[in-house]
């Protein structure tokens, strides 16, 4: 993406603080028309890089030239090509079997394992011994070290999916990351790798579900060099093993399946060699591809300040079409996220019927293949460092679940930058205010969009309402509980479920409310020894406060 640097609109300039800010201009029934659209059959689930998405990329192109808003795309469009490779596991050349001295196991696809796809190597095999590796976890100021006394070069690493129970939310969620681990493993020298799920993941994703979920194809964004991105093709293959199965990894062993997971449980897993030789088979069927982010800005006011970006995305992807349930086989993703893109077009809207430009610039985005690894915005954020651009902070828009108007929001991230302080202000200009993460150690904050921004040093915020309904007749928890346990990336996703265009006109306001601010306001700091800002953070990047 190349933003010109004398992208100049014409704005009759008027204060964003005034009678007349940009937020009175948010209007219900155009969020309304937007999401009706974009979770239309016709659009096929906008899955990345199909038709369907292409025509909704098309749609909000045209709502940002409508809305006078200036392309930042590619040779002078509003189209950011992201270039991506999409990797599909083939039954028939896949196989896992275990050869130790007292037995020789051949493992089945789908009942006792499913395999990662490879993104570098249509057909791998790999014979190796196995060691047990606990969480393969290394997490140096909390002093835990899965590798401190084995070796796991050249072997097959078997570990245990998530992270202690004990570490901190936010860590936790850091180090449970499979990019996470399998950067680990790969700096280790791990030439394999067979994760076993966790006596709370096994509850929370029965095996069942993670076959039913493995349909979809898997994807990575491609560098400039046409090297697939968070690949690690050191660690040649990745299988996921089913609980039950993989006890026969660990008969004779130092310690049995049981013991190991009841050990990472209570956060002391020990490492140890298995004994055996794995060899492990897989063919992968690979397409080159390309899907575009749809990116546009609002040049700041400012000389001094334009060249600052603050960055609103809200992914425009969706599953496709997918298994059939009761007949139907489209996803639409009406809450996820048809919603979120609605609101951010509604921004972008308003700032344009307010005629209000503000200090800094506004760069809106919407972003693809989110659902395969947040990888377009993964490309946006890479490639606003690569050319120099300043970004100042991200706000991200996915499923805020606009179910019913609330007293209330949330907003993911706010304990970790001065956004947070941001945000309260808002709430209470709309009437708000703004409650805490509801569930802290579910980590929201690194499972979206706006972790593509963090991952740079850039603070970040995404707001979703909150738990106090304005009708004290609902049960919104369990309006949420419904939706996640029956609608959540299945086909029902779609308009007819529960949705309060007044709630989602007033998270809007908020979410144009907090922007403008940052746009005009003191440049978001992360506070400081907040893990993420010490991670990540760096003085060109956001500094600390």
């Amino acid at each position: 993406m190349r933003i010109a640097a004398a992208c100049i609109l014409v704005f009759v300039t008027a204060s964003v603080h005034g009678a007349d800010g940009a937020w009175s201009h948010v209007s219900r029934d155009a969020l309304r028309s937007h999401v009706e659209f974009l979770a239309d059959d016709l659009l096929e689930g906008r899955g990345t890089a199909t038709r369907g998405y292409d025509l909704a990329a098309a749609y909000v192109a045209a709502q940002f030239r409508q809305y006078g808003m200036k392309h930042a795309g590619d040779q002078d469009t509003y189209f950011q090509s992201v270039p991506l490779i999409e990797a599909t596991p083939v039954l028939p050349g896949s196989s896992a079997r275990l050869v130790t001295d007292d037995a020789t196991i051949d493992f089945e696809y789908g009942t006792d394992y499913l395999p990662s796809a490879d993104f570098t190597s249509a057909s791998s095999t790999l014979t190796a011994p196995l060691v047990f590796a606990g969480y393969g976890i290394v997490a140096p100021e909390l002093n835990h070290d899965d590798f401190a006394n084995i070796e796991v070069e050249g072997r097959i690493a078997v570990i245990v999916s998530g992270a202690p129970a004990a570490f901190p939310n936010n860590q936790r969620a850091y180090y449970s990351s499979r990019l996470r681990k399998w950067s680990t493993l790969a700096e280790k020298g791990a030439v394999g790798l067979i994760t076993i799920s966790s006596l709370v993941d096994a509850r929370r994703y029965p095996w069942e579900r993670v076959v039913a979920m493995s349909w979809a194809p898997q994807m990575r964004w491609l560098g400039p060099d046409g090297e697939p991105q968070d690949a690690f093709q050191e660690l040649k293959l990745r299988f996921h093993f089913k609980q039950e199965s993989a006890a026969a990894l660990f008969e004779s062993a130092p310690a049995s399946l049981d013991e190991v997971l009841a050990a990472a449980d209570a956060g002391e897993p020990q490492g140890f060699e298995l004994p055996g030789m794995m060899t492990l088979s897989a063919t992968t069927g690979l397409r080159t591809t390309e899907s575009a982010n749809v990116v546009a800005v609002l040049e700041g006011a400012d000389p001094n300040l334009r060249d600052e970006y603050v960055v609103v995305t809200a992914h425009l992807d969706h599953l496709g079409r997918g298994p059939s349930v009761e007949g139907d086989s489209i996803y639409n993703g009406a809450h996820d996220n048809a919603v979120g893109v609605a609101m951010l077009l509604e921004m972008a809207r308003a700032l344009d019927a307010a005629r209000s430009r503000p200090k800094r610039s506004i760069l809106f985005a919407a972003v693809t293949a989110e659902e395969k690894g947040l990888l377009g915005s993964a490309f946006l954020a890479n490639a606003l460092k690569e050319q120099g651009h300043k970004v100042v902070a991200n706000i991200n828009i996915d499923m805020p679940l606009t179910l019913a108007r609330t007293r209330d929001f949330v907003a993911f991230g706010a304990e970790h930058s001065t956004l947070g302080n941001v945000a309260r202000a808002a709430a209470g200009a709309e009437g708000f205010r703004l409650s805490p993460d509801p569930t802290p150690e579910e980590v929201v904050f690194v499972r979206s969009d706006q972790f593509s921004f963090v991952r740079h040093g850039i603070p970040a915020l995404m707001l979703h309402v909150g738990s106090e309904p304005r009708d004290a007749n609902l049960d919104l928890v369990d309006l949420r509980r419904t939706f996640f346990q029956e609608h959540y990336h299945r086909p029902s996703d779609d308009t007819a479920l529960p949705f309060d265009y007044a709630a989602t006109a007033e998270l809007t306001r908020i979410h144009l409310r907090i922007v403008l601010e940052v746009a005009n306001g003191t440049r978001p700091r992360w506070k400081r020894g907040d893990f993420f800002g010490e991670t990540f953070g760096s003085a060109d990047a956001a500094g600390k406060s």
